[in-house]
C-alpha cells in the first residue's frame, strides 16, 4: 500500500462522512439540553386516563395521514417527543416524582398489547421524536387507541437535520377538538414538520476563530458560536428557559465521539426512532470513563440577542453561545 506524504492529506480527516466539530457540538448540545432539562423535572406523565383542562384527553391516540403509509397504521399523540431515556433522578421536594412514565404497551379497544413490538398479529413500533405507535397493518381508524407516557416539556431540535422550521403549532395544550381534525388543522401536518412550544432550536453559526494552542503542534483552541433559537407560547414559559440557559456560562460539557457511537451501534434510538436494544444514554457515552468520550466544550460567552415578541401568541429571543473546545 502507498501513503501520500502528509502535506498531501487533510490534517486530521479520515473519512468525509465523518461528523468534525460543528456536528459534534450540535448533536451533544442537544443531547446534553435533554438529559438537563430531564434531571430538574422537565417532562410530564400522561397516564390512563389523562384529560385535557380545555376539553379533549392526552392518553388517547388518532390516526393520522402519512405519505407510504396506509390509513389506520400511524397513530399519534397529542404531544410528541415522548421521554425514552431512564436512570436520571428528579425530587421536587413534594411529590417526590422522580420517574417519568416509561411505555410498556399500548391499549386497542381494551386490549393491552405489550411493546415495544406488539405480537405477532397487532405488531408496531413507537417513535418516540415524533410521538407516534406505527403499526405493521393498518387498524380500523374508529378504533380506541391509547397508552401511558410521558412527553418532554421543552422540544430540543437540530437546525442541521430537522426541517422544523417550518411551522409552529400553538395550542398542543389543547388536544381537543384539532386533534380529531385527520384531514386539516395543525395536527394533518406531519409531525416531522411541526414545533410544539416551549422549544429551543440549536443553529451553528459561520462565526468562529480559533488560535494555536501549544509551539510545534497541530492542536487549536477553536471558539465557535451557536445560536438558541426559544420559542414559548408565554412569557413565563420563555423567561424560564433563557434563565436557565443563561446559567449555563462557564459550564464545562463533555461529548462522545459520534462516529464511535455510530459504528459501534450503541446510539440511543435506531432509525425508526425507537430505542437501540443496544444503545446507551448520554450520560453514559460522554463519561470521562467512557469509550466513546471525545472531548469537552467550555461555554465561554453567553449573549442574549433579542426577546422582542411582535406576535401575542407567541414569544421568543435568541441567545448566543460562544463554546471553546481544544482540537
Amino acid at each position: 500500500m502507498t501513503f501520500l506524504p502528509s502535506y498531501k492529506v487533510f490534517n486530521g480527516v479520515d473519512r468525509l462522512g465523518d461528523s468534525l466539530l460543528i456536528d459534534e457540538l450540535e448533536e451533544n448540545l442537544k443531547a446534553y439540553l435533554d438529559w438537563g432539562f430531564l434531571n430538574i423535572g422537565g417532562y410530564i406523565n400522561v397516564d390512563t386516563p389523562t384529560s385535557g383542562l380545555y376539553g379533549g384527553t392526552f392518553h388517547e391516540l388518532k390516526t393520522t395521514s402519512i405519505p407510504g403509509y396506509k390509513d389506520g397504521q400511524v397513530w399519534q399523540s397529542a404531544k410528541k417527543d415522548w421521554v425514552w431515556q431512564s436512570g436520571f433522578y428528579w425530587n421536587d421536594g413534594y411529590f417526590d416524582n422522580k420517574t417519568a412514565n416509561a411505555i410498556s404497551g399500548v391499549t386497542i379497544n381494551n386490549n393491552f398489547i405489550s411493546g415495544p413490538t406488539g405480537v405477532a398479529t397487532t405488531g408496531y413500533y413507537i417513535n418516540y421524536p415524533q410521538g407516534q405507535i406505527v403499526f405493521d397493518k393498518a387498524i380500523s381508524k374508529t378504533s380506541k387507541v391509547s397508552l401511558s407516557h410521558a412527553y418532554r416539556w421543552c422540544q430540543i431540535y437540530k437546525s442541521s437535520t430537522d426541517p422544523h422550521w417550518k411551522e409552529l403549532q400553538e395550542l398542543t395544550y389543547k388536544p381537543s377538538p384539532s386533534l380529531n381534525q385527520a384531514k386539516s388543522g395543525d395536527y394533518s401536518v406531519s409531525s416531522n414538520h411541526r414545533i410544539q412550544m416551549p422549544a429551543i432550536i440549536i443553529e451553528p453559526i459561520a462565526r468562529s476563530f480559533s488560535q494555536p494552542f501549544q509551539l510545534g503542534g497541530h492542536d487549536f483552541m477553536v471558539s465557535q458560536d451557536i445560536l438558541l433559537h426559544v420559542f414559548a407560547e408565554n412569557g413565563a414559559h420563555k423567561n424560564r428557559i433563557v434563565d436557565i440557559l443563561r446559567l449555563q456560562k462557564e459550564n464545562t460539557i463533555n461529548m462522545y465521539d459520534i462516529n464511535k457511537v455510530v459504528d459501534s451501534g450503541v446510539y440511543p434510538l435506531d432509525h425508526k426512532g425507537s430505542i437501540n436494544p443496544n444503545g446507551s444514554s448520554y450520560h453514559e457515552l460522554s463519561s470521562g470513563n467512557s469509550p466513546y468520550f471525545w472531548k469537552n466544550f467550555y461555554i465561554k460567552e453567553l449573549d442574549l440577542l433579542d426577546m422582542e415578541s411582535r406576535n401575542k401568541n407567541i414569544y421568543w429571543c435568541t441567545i448566543r453561545l460562544t463554546t471553546e473546545t481544544l482540537i
